[in-house]
């Protein structure tokens, strides 16, 4: 017996191999005296520690050794007690139907043997299980089961547990007023006993009431009471737990900071107790915290070391949330193709436990990810079966959710009928359910489908159905978005004095919401209303407002609409023509567009480096570079002069996002910036690929023609700077070569295309010095070849078997600085009248010794 106590006072420190240790001891020591009462009574006992130290299937081997001594002995009291303790078993490893069945025979054992006490015992543990499988009305029965006969035997300490059984279920079924009661009820009766450690317990259940009634200062008192007593009573699995609790308050009351602290209290506790299963709650709590708050990379490693936990919890249930939960982190920050590995694991484990429900929103999720991957097939086949899962669940919210993603499919596939179409019929089935929100979302849907293929009239009509419902229903956050679809659709307009004012309403209704998210949004499209109106001082107030109101949001969504505020505010400095103002602010947008790996914000924030860079540089006095370049309209920006800013980042992101014709003109220009230093070897370099790319671009099939005509002039002229840098090279060789690719055939062959409509198919193949010896080498008579290039006349002298006599270059004329890369994007440069042409040309075979008929 003393062994047997002293391993049940190890068990309550937590001490649990030396409780182990005893109870063994205990098992061994009853089979020498063999009393298999006692036996039987100690294996329950080392099932008990089992359980606590999380070793599920060794306490199972007890309790079943245990129930099979019981049933030998005809003990009906021990069997009683075996199969209790099989119920606790089965529902601390989430298999509520075997608990049940097994607390069912601790019932029908206890009332055949009318023992109250043993009914009691069974009546709880069919009470929790069934709590635990959301049958919360015959939890409720069990309970007061439960309860009246603690009240029937007078024992209060039973009445305290029952009372507090029964009101977790009331604050489950929404009921808090009768929780709060019941909860006091067990309060008073732990104090009238001085039960300390229960105490504990019922204040922790009153703070978990009053945070469910959204009382989190009344919470977190109570909370604080139920933390003071467990640290008492050195009860540190009720530490753990309630850390967790205290945070859930404090993180309510926006209290973040002590928040994680007691999150991160509750992860220490928990693992220094080897609680696998409070440290997984922990660990699902941290990432949850993290991701409420939009900081997705710290939230990502709490989740995965959840899933390494998830194999010793057997909770697939749980196990498929986290799945979720990473999936959506991954879909925010981008990661797609790591969205769609975990919304696919949630999909498995849903079809695992035939929850249907669980299933359709997995295909939701895994549709979305899809869609933002571009691969649209796979995307609406998973809306469908999202549609097919909803229609048989007869779940209409899913129904409109369905039918929702499958138009936003379909814009994206630029099919605006069909997208048309699935709106309507969410629009339909609005009505058909009567549900306003349903319909208030509906016409948004169109309103803003509408918008995107100009159709303003309807899309005003729409977006002011959308704003009736909701100030109909005094629903303030769709009021607040509501006017925002409208603001939209009169910016598309133009009318920006119409667009200011539905921002205006916005911006009160987001005030009296307190959302300072909604605020911020408001601030900068306010601001970017003034821009368009071209009041730039008013547009810069509204900007610095939005960067002010992001200072209280974190996440990754406020640093990026941080980043695109000083974006806008650099575009206003640049409009004022305060150029120091407005790079200082594009370098601060695009440290934001750096630090979020964000593509298409880099090329932006580099295009505003440049624009701004070079206003400044055409103020200076000094001319020695004559370096002369037009706006880039395109998306890209690279800065031409090396001493602004290094080229490699912008080439970087035209590469990563494998747009040629970008990659194309920011070597052209880079080619150019480099001969203007005097780096020839390089500007070679980057003017070859440029054109190559060009070349490229022209031959490829599913542009039309009078695209590549457009890229005709900057091809033109990479070939023509090429010239010029290989001739300054010395290598007159490769410059000839050069000069033939770009003669003036492929524009005609680009003509002729584009009035035939055929295309050459032949794969395209670079003329080649080689080739142009072959070719000589075929005539019986010198060739003389000459090309113009940005203001010179360069001449080749060719013979048959001999190759390259001479070469001569003449400067034609005004216009170009000798030795400079002057020209014109798109241009080929300056170009000498026809009687001064004709009088290079004569010199030029005067220098060479050749006569006229033999120039070609």
């Amino acid at each position: 017996m003393a062994l047997s106590s002293l391993g049940h006072v190890y068990t309550a420190i937590g001490d649990y191999p030396n409780a182990l240790a005893s109870h063994k001891q205990c098992v061994l020591l009853a089979k020498q005296s063999k009393d298999q009462l006692s036996e039987a009574r100690e294996l329950g006992n080392m099932g008990a520690v089992y359980i606590a130290m999380g070793d599920f299937e060794n306490a199972v081997q007890c309790h079943e050794q245990h129930l099979g001594i019981a049933k030998a002995l005809t003990n009906k009291r021990e069997e009683a007690r075996a199969y209790s303790n099989l119920g606790s078993a089965y529902h601390y490893h989430r298999n509520f139907d075997k608990a049940m069945s097994y607390h069912t025979h601790v019932l029908e054992l206890a009332q055949e043997l009318e023992e109250q006490p043993i009914e009691m015992r069974a009546y709880a543990g069919l009470g929790h299980a069934a709590r635990c499988m959301q049958d919360l009305e015959r939890a409720k029965q069990y309970h007061e089961q439960q309860l009246a006969i603690a009240e029937g035997l007078k024992d209060r300490a039973a009445e305290g547990r029952a009372s507090s059984n029964l009101g977790i279920i009331h604050q489950m079924k929404g009921d808090y007023e009768t929780a709060l009661k019941l909860h006091k009820t067990h309060l008073s009766i732990t104090q009238e006993l001085s039960d300390y450690a229960a105490q504990g317990r019922a204040y922790g259940n009153m703070g978990n009431a009053y945070n469910a009634l959204g009382a989190f200062d009344q919470a977190v008192r109570y909370h604080r009471q139920e933390l003071q007593i467990s640290m008492e009573v050195n009860d540190r699995a009720s530490q753990a737990s309630t850390h967790g609790n205290l945070a859930v308050a404090y993180q309510a009351l926006g209290a973040h900071d002590r928040a994680l602290q007691h999150y991160q209290n509750h992860l220490n506790i928990a693992r220094e107790l080897r609680d696998v299963q409070s440290e997984a709650r922990a660990l699902g709590n941290l990432g949850n915290f993290h991701c409420s708050r939009g900081e997705f990379p710290q939230a990502v490693p709490y989740y995965e070391q959840y899933l390494r936990l998830s194999p010793d919890l057997q909770d697939m249930e749980s196990e498929g949330k986290v799945c979720h939960n990473l999936g959506y982190a991954h879909y925010c920050l981008g990661s797609y193709q790591d969205a769609v590995k975990y919304y696919e694991q949630d999909l498995a484990l849903a079809k695992d436990l035939h929850d249907k429900l669980s299933q359709a929103k997995a295909y939701c999720n895994l549709g979305l990810a899809f869609k933002a991957l571009g691969d649209f097939t796979k995307a609406e086949e998973c809306q469908k079966y999202l549609l097919s899962l909803a229609q048989s669940l007869n779940n209409a919210q899913a129904r409109f959710r369905a039918l929702g993603n499958l138009g936003d499919i379909f814009v994206c596939k630029k099919d605006v009928t069909g997208a048309i179409q699935f709106y309507e019929q969410q629009l339909a089935l609005a009505h058909q359910v009567k549900e306003r929100r349903m319909e208030a979302c509906a016409y948004a849907a169109l309103g803003a489908t509408y918008r995107l293929v100009q159709k303003y009239d309807k899309a005003l009509g729409y977006h002011t159905q959308e704003l009736e419902v909701y100030q109909e229903l005094g629903d303030v956050p769709g009021e607040c978005k509501a006017h925002g679809h409208l603001a939209a659709v009169y910016m598309a307009l133009g009318k920006y004095a119409m667009a200011f004012k539905s921002y205006e309403e916005q911006l009160e209704l987001g005030r009296r919401l307190k959302d300072p998210g909604v605020e911020a949004q408001v601030y900068g499209n306010m601001g970017i209303t003034k821009m368009n109106v071209g009041v730039m001082e008013e547009a810069i107030g509204y900007l610095e407002q939005q960067l002010a109101t992001l200072q209280q949001l974190s996440g990754n969504e406020a640093v990026l609409d941080r980043g695109r505020a000083y974006g806008n505010l650099g575009d206003c400095y640049e409009a004022l023509g305060d150029f120091e103002e407005a790079i200082k602010y594009y370098d601060q947008y695009l440290s934001v567009a750096q630090s979020l790996n964000r593509m298409q914000d880099q090329e932006k924030a580099y295009r505003g480096l440049g624009n701004g860079h070079r206003s400044v540089t055409s103020l200076m006095p000094d001319h020695s570079s004559k370096l002369f370049i037009i706006p880039l309209s395109v998306s890209l920006f690279l800065l031409l002069s090396l001493s602004f800013l290094p080229p490699s980042p912008g080439l970087r992101l035209a590469e990563q996002l494998a747009r040629r014709e970008d990659e194309a003109k920011i070597r052209h220009r880079l080619g150019l910036s480099l001969w203007a230093s005097g780096n020839l070897e390089e500007a070679q370099h980057q003017l070859y690929r440029a054109s190559a790319l060009f070349e490229t671009i022209r031959h490829e099939a599913q542009h039309s023609t009078d695209y590549k005509l457009s890229l005709f002039d900057l091809q033109t002229s990479s070939y023509q700077a090429l010239q010029r840098v290989l001739v300054s090279l010395g290598h007159h060789d490769e410059a000839l070569a050069v000069a033939e690719r770009g003669r003036t055939r492929a524009f005609a062959d680009l003509l002729v295309e584009r009035q035939t409509g055929q295309q050459d198919s032949d794969p395209y193949t670079p003329v080649t010095v080689e080739h142009i010896l072959d070719t000589v080498n075929s005539q019986r008579a010198l060739v003389l070849y000459f090309s113009m290039a940005a203001g010179y006349l360069y001449s080749w002298l060719l013979a048959p078997g001999a190759g390259i006599l001479k070469f001569h270059e003449v400067y034609l004329g005004e216009g170009v600085t000798e030795g400079g890369p002057d020209l014109h994007e798109g241009g080929g440069g300056g170009v000498a009248s026809g009687s001064s042409l004709e009088q290079h040309i004569a010199s030029a075979r005067e220098a060479l010794g050749v006569e006229s008929y033999y120039s070609r």
